[in-house]
């Protein structure tokens, strides 16, 4: 978390204490339309702010509260921890009795925001005047609102532009001799490529694995990786109707089939099967060639080894077809009696110039242009070509579902407990009994 102390009051609350707060509350009716609820708490004081524990220490929301407070004096923010993207089931409970404990929730990956549509849980930003001024809709940068939208209803706001591809470590290419004529690391034409550069990168001792030669974020995210690399291989994650997601394809059975041989082999870390970090870590230790889940993590390394050694390598097929882009998304709830405040804040202190400091250490993009465009660095040039070209996640009522039963199944093929046709007939079952719909 910031080492910087806000003057907000923050509270951690712990699951079991959420839980219990939250099997609380009771109420009756629905909730009141934005434009109400706006209007008749102009005067509020206070709001509180839901996020998840890394959200707190990489939006540097402690900073966004310090400058807001400073600026409105008498106003208070409250920041609380949330331990994630399953309890958000929670917060919907409370928010469907017309009571909500949060006026801002901040959710990891927007399209799990979906979910609160069908009841009208949250704000439909385009029916506030937040795209006004400073926060007008043309001073987004172009992908960032698409990501958080559906059917013409803005669900929620930007913020932390990104995308899925390989972060890589050039000193071990270049002690491998794995550097092209012009001395950077190639971008691999296929899977068996990339399979064969991490193999030569792998160091082992006898049968005994010292280093891997790539980790892959198989772990919470593992949905979000295998969307990933589908859409970079194949061109979409969808079946020929455009929105039911399908892994059965030959592409990725192909893909699969890889990931399997390189975990068999130690080419391939499990590490974050029980740690979602490890890859994240152990390439900003050095402590691994290459990575692949979110690009950020090169700015992230460079302080550590280095902005000659912390490069963008893209993936088999993103340069033509993209990735998995997204952004965290910031909701509010309809049932929030502190709306005002809570707009006055996303748009004055989260959409502030404080997103410049959040891009430059943790890669997470600026979605306002103004500050977009104070990052210069080639990392930052190499992700947004990346993103311009790159889909979103389903927008699925019940894709946080989806992404714990599949990321269970994923580990089970790869790990030997099931073969290949049982978990894609696994994850076709998965997909055919779960609700698309978002509203």
């Amino acid at each position: 978390m910031n080492s910087r102390k806000p003057r907000a009051i923050v509270a951690i609350a712990c699951t079991a204490a959420l839980a219990l707060a939250l099997a609380a509350c009771s109420g009756q009716g629905g909730s009141s339309t934005a434009g109400a609820q706006v209007a008749q708490n102009e005067k509020s004081t206070s709001i509180n702010v839901a996020a998840q524990a890394w959200m707190v220490e990489k939006f540097h929301l402690n900073d966004m509260v310090k400058q807001f407070e400073g600026a409105n004096p008498g106003t208070k923010v409250n920041i609380t921890q949330y331990p994630d993207n399953q309890s958000l089931a929670n917060f919907s409970l409370q928010w469907s009795q017309g009571k909500s404990d949060q006026d801002v929730v901040v959710v990891d990956g927007s399209s799990v925001a979906v979910q609160f549509l069908a009841k009208n849980l949250i704000v439909d930003f385009n029916k506030t005047d937040f795209f006004s001024g400073t926060t007008a809709k043309d001073k987004f940068v172009g992908e960032s609102l698409k990501f958080n939208s559906l059917d013409g209803v803005q669900f929620a706001l930007p913020i932390g532009l990104e995308t899925y591809n390989i972060s890589a470590n050039k000193k071990y290419f270049e002690k491998a001799g794995l550097l092209d004529a012009s001395g950077n690391i190639p971008d691999p034409a296929s899977w068996d490529d990339l399979y064969a550069m991490a193999k030569k990168l792998t160091v082992k001792e006898g049968n005994s694995v010292k280093m891997p030669g790539m980790t892959i974020q198989w772990g919470p995210n593992a949905l979000s990786t295998m969307i990933s690399v589908e859409q970079a291989v194949r061109g979409s994650f969808y079946k020929d109707d455009g929105k039911t997601l399908t892994f059965d394809t030959p592409e990725m059975r192909q893909v699969l089939q890889i990931w399997k041989k390189g975990v068999d082999e130690g080419v391939f870390s499990i590490d974050t099967f029980s740690n979602k970090d490890a890859g994240r870590s152990n390439f900003n230790a050095g402590n691994v060639p290459m990575v692949l889940e979110t690009a950020a993590h090169v700015p992230e390394a460079i302080p550590t080894i280095g902005a000659e050694n912390s490069q963008l390598v893209a993936m088999p097929g993103s340069l033509k077809n993209g990735s998995y882009g997204f952004t965290a998304g910031i909701l509010v709830p309809t049932a929030s009696k502190n709306q005002a405040l809570a707009l006055k804040f996303i748009k004055e202190a989260m959409m502030s110039d404080v997103q410049v400091a959040v891009g430059k250490q943790w890669g997470k993009l600026p979605v306002l242009t103004s500050e977009f465009d104070k990052i210069d660095a080639p990392w930052k040039d190499q992700m947004y070509s990346l993103v311009k070209i790159s889909k979103p996640a389903p927008m699925y009522r019940d894709l946080p579902e989806m992404q714990e039963k599949g990321k269970q199944m994923l580990q089970q093929y790869l790990t030997g407990k099931i073969d290949l046709d049982k978990f894609l007939s696994g994850f076709e079952g998965l997909v055919g009994q779960a609700n698309l719909n978002a509203k």
